[in-house]
């Protein structure tokens, strides 16, 4: 920090960031560790994952960051990201209908609710995580937090990459990567890829394996840069899932997986996103605009929901969403003193759906619903610094949001269920930090802000009143320090956080019926600590591990169907007591590398009773890889899961089933470049 641009720098990153491990250069270390760069482009600096890192730990989906990011958690029902749930510090999504409490973006575009986040990653240059309300920093609004996600920019020549990858239950992957530039002012990137294999569970009933998957995409990025100040970007990516049953197997089989169902389940999805966006830079600072469309259609996605070959319990749902965004933001030069960004966003979000369920041989509910949401929004952030030590942080954010709901739902019963509403609200989200430089190499810092969830409709309910939900609250508070020595190629962060969450949003059946609704909470308190660190002590070898510690408990919480039952001081479902990661990596002068990792989940619940019949003890999961790589080739001989373990990624409560982790599996990687 010897320049009045470092010191505002780490105010920054210590007031904004709750990722990995901090960096002032990032020549420092190998790209393997390089995990948060100072990013000039930002009013903020921001941790990185790069994608070096992301190979460490064999990073191939979105739940795949479990374990690198503390704090972070995918509960994945492996059925490409519907119903999942995805965890930060405690706050969480509901299974279909809530806003997600942990915002996404790619390539600047911004993802519906949780369950539209893609479930296998694109090829990526970088991840930047960010934890905390991040409203005054972002279009999107992340009421507890940020992840963002760039795909490689073209380069001044031309390069290719072709992959091939083989392993256990017939897996097979193929991908393209190309960019670089075009005739006159105009450069591209191109990717292109497949992916499929067989089941991992066996249907002893059928005798087949069922959860077979497939998936095809692309995506395809044309710019125009006439000048260094200006620049379009035209971007279009598509996806097509052509996949067998949800993996999902009874928590009564004594093997995990195997299942007895007579009914084999299906999933076709297709997404597709056209964005627009545009850069211009001026003497004051830079003009950016990102213009978006994507539609995300769920076609059908069927279960059996006994998994037995006894009854006829099914469901089937088709789902679509379409989402229309713009945004425009203004941000100061890079080296101004006093930085500063501001910008308007505004989304609007509708789901269609008609969801089937078949309880009985002749009862059939059909669930017809719209859901409408809009938002639109102002922030900005400053980042002034006070004095050479210590530098200010503070932010704010307004919305506005709607949303309405048009549902009928039909039975053999006479009269139709019918729910219709709307309501609307605007709610502040502000922000402030304080940073100070202990030592050149020691920041301090403590920041304060709030973060809202809006309010919104479930569509699997009759009653009007439940349908509806409120608004979820969240302060939350962190502090701590960040160590960087160069000298010694390591780096250490360490911080504590204290969330206390009004009005929780939370998924609850409603006894006596098949209804499936979100409630508010009254009160969550999670608190919790994240470690992480980055340690390159030779040429060669590189070492990253992490370790987040999270305690969410309900404060105010009383069965609204049972007076008598409270579940305060429960764990709050979904919510990994602890996670934790460890990679290390070696690479030989000859060409050779190896490279391990290893994961850790603690002990998880899946239901506000926290019953013992629904939760997943705590495990390990260890990945290596071995390989040789030259500048035109590289192959590498990887395991995943090499212990073999056996755990739930996913527990369902109402139908006593839950989603087994990926077995043990290995495979050979072919790359060549030109």
């Amino acid at each position: 920090m010897k320049s009045s641009l470092k010191p505002l720098k780490s105010a920054s990153f210590a007031l904004v960031v709750s990722s990995s491990v901090l960096a002032q250069d990032a020549n420092l270390l190998p790209p393997t560790i390089v995990e948060a760069e100072r990013i000039d482009d930002e009013p903020s600096a921001v941790s990185v994952i790069s994608a070096d890192s992301l190979d460490l730990f064999q990073t191939t989906s979105f739940s795949d960051l479990s374990g690198i990011v503390p704090g972070f958690n995918v509960v994945s029902a492996d059925s490409r990201g519907y119903g999942q749930v995805v965890v930060m510090r405690g706050s969480t999504n509901t299974l279909f209908f809530g806003p997600p409490a942990l915002g996404l973006t790619i390539d600047d575009v911004p993802l519906g609710d949780a369950y539209s986040y893609p479930s296998e990653m694109l090829d990526l240059s970088e991840v930047r995580v960010y934890r905390g309300p991040q409203g005054p920093n972002f279009g999107r609004n992340g009421p507890a937090g940020m992840v963002e996600m760039f795909t490689p920019r073209p380069t001044s020549e031309r390069s290719t990459e072709l992959s091939a990858e083989y392993g256990s239950y017939n897996h097979m992957g193929f991908a393209l990567r190309t960019l670089g530039p075009l005739a006159g002012d105009f450069s591209y990137s191109l990717q292109l890829f497949h992916e499929e294999r067989d089941g991992y569970i066996k249907n002893t009933f059928l005798d087949q394996h069922t959860d077979d998957r497939q998936s095809t995409g692309g995506l395809l990025n044309l710019f125009y840069n006439p000048s260094d100040d200006f620049e379009l970007r035209l971007r279009f990516y598509t996806e097509h899932i052509n996949d067998g049953s949800q993996r999902l197997s009874s928590l009564f089989s004594p093997d995990l997986f195997e299942d007895t169902s007579n009914f084999l389940g299906h999933t076709n999805l297709e997404r597709y996103q056209w964005s627009l966006h545009s850069r211009k830079d001026f003497a004051w600072g830079k003009l950016e605009t990102i213009h978006s469309f994507q539609t995300w259609d769920l076609n059908p996605s069927t279960v059996d929901l006994d998994l037995t070959n006894f009854f006829d319990t099914l469901s089937n749902i088709d789902q679509s969403q379409d989402l229309f965004s713009n945004e425009i933001r203004f941000s100061s030069q890079d080296d101004a003193t006093l930085r500063w960004k501001a910008g308007l966003f505004q989304m609007a979000i509708e789901n269609d759906g008609l969801a089937s369920r078949q309880l009985a041989p002749f009862f059939v509910e059909n669930t017809d619903f719209n859901i409408k949401q809009f938002n639109v929004a102002t922030f900005g952030n400053i980042t002034w610094q006070a004095t050479d030590k210590l530098a200010v942080d503070a932010g704010l954010r307004a919305d506005y949001h709607e949303s309405e709901i048009d549902r009928i739902q039909t039975d053999p019963f006479p009269g139709d269920d019918i729910v219709r509403g709307d309501q609307d609200e605007i709610f502040i989200s502000p922000v402030l930090g304080l940073t100070y430089a202990v030592t050149p190499s020691i920041d301090a810092f403590v920041r304060s802000s709030i973060g809202n969830k809006p309010a919104g409709y479930s569509a699997y309910s009759d009653n009007p009143a439940l349908a509806r939900y409120d608004r979820e609250k969240n302060w939350s508070n962190e502090i701590g320090v960040q160590y960087d020595n160069s000298s010694l190629n390591l780096r250490v962060g360490l911080r504590a956080f204290w969330d206390q969450i009004d009005d929780y949003q939370f998924n609850q059946g409603v006894p006596g019926s098949s209804d499936f609704i979100i409630l508010n909470a009254n009160e969550v308190t999670s608190k919790g600590f994240e470690l992480d660190a980055a340690w390159a002590p030779v040429d060669g070898l590189t070492i990253r591990g992490s370790l987040g510690y999270v305690n969410a408990q309900f404060d105010s919480y009383d069965d609204p169907f049972n007076p008598l039952v409270s579940f305060n001081g429960n764990d709050v479902p979904f919510i990994p007591e602890y996670t934790g990661s460890l990679g290390i990596r070696y690479d030989f002068d000859c060409g050779f590398y190896a490279q391990t990792s290893a994961r850790v989940s603690g002990s998880t619940n899946f239901d506000a009773a926290n019953a013992s019949a629904f939760s997943q003890n705590s495990y390990l999961i260890w990945d290596a890889e071995i390989g040789y790589e030259t500048e035109n080739y590289t192959i590498a001989l990887f395991g995943r899961n090499l212990l073999d373990e056996e755990y739930y990624t996913f527990i369902n409560p109402q139908i006593f089933a839950g989603s087994p982790g990926t077995p043990q599996v290995f495979g050979v990687r072919l790359t060549t470049t030109f």
